[in-house]
């Protein structure tokens, strides 16, 4: 069974998992070293003290009851100046296991039910992707998001320079 609900302290070890993975083997970040859990608990924090929704997404076996956080999905600013406040980009990972079977997009629909709570404060989200992961660019056309622009080789990862496409919804 699965449920969404706010990401809590005792899930930064999976989330931090699930980053990790994605830092030494994806390019759906630009971090290239793992991080420490430390950094994780001050990720946290910071979107805790700025009203920024996380989430995880958590799997229960219906046969011994144990739980499993598989994924996580936040907001966060877009840019730190002031004008930019209305707008947020958004971060959704999932864990490589529990790919493609709709986890992704609960996450989606919680995180914008989430920013929709908070009245006129999100106004446009943002999720950026390399173009190399062309399933993500599906899965956030998918949901309604629009490719705004697409930057050439901004970033450098495994050897190679990568382009990034940026996606946009209005809330």
């Amino acid at each position: 069974m699965l449920s969404i609900r706010d990401a809590a302290e005792l899930d930064l070890p999976a989330i931090l998992d699930i980053y990790n993975e994605q830092i030494l083997n994806g390019t759906a970040t630009f971090h290239t070293h793992p991080q420490l859990l430390e950094e994780r608990v001050k990720w946290l924090q910071d979107l805790r003290a700025e009203n920024y929704p996380c989430i995880v997404a958590e799997v229960t076996d219906e046969t011994s009851g144990s739980t499993r956080t598989v994924g996580w999905c936040n907001l966060w600013h877009l840019k730190e100046r002031p004008a930019y406040d209305g707008s947020a980009e958004l971060s959704l990972y999932v864990h490589r296991d529990f790919r493609g079977q709709g986890i992704g997009e609960k996450l989606l629909h919680s995180i914008l039910e989430e920013a929709r709570k908070q009245g006129d404060r999100f106004h446009t989200i943002i999720a950026s992707v390399t173009t190399e992961n062309e399933r993500t660019i599906k899965f956030w056309q998918k949901q309604g998001f629009e490719l705004r622009g697409t930057l050439r080789e901004v970033g450098r990862k495994f050897g190679r320079w990568l382009d990034v496409s940026y996606f946009q919804l209005f809330v």
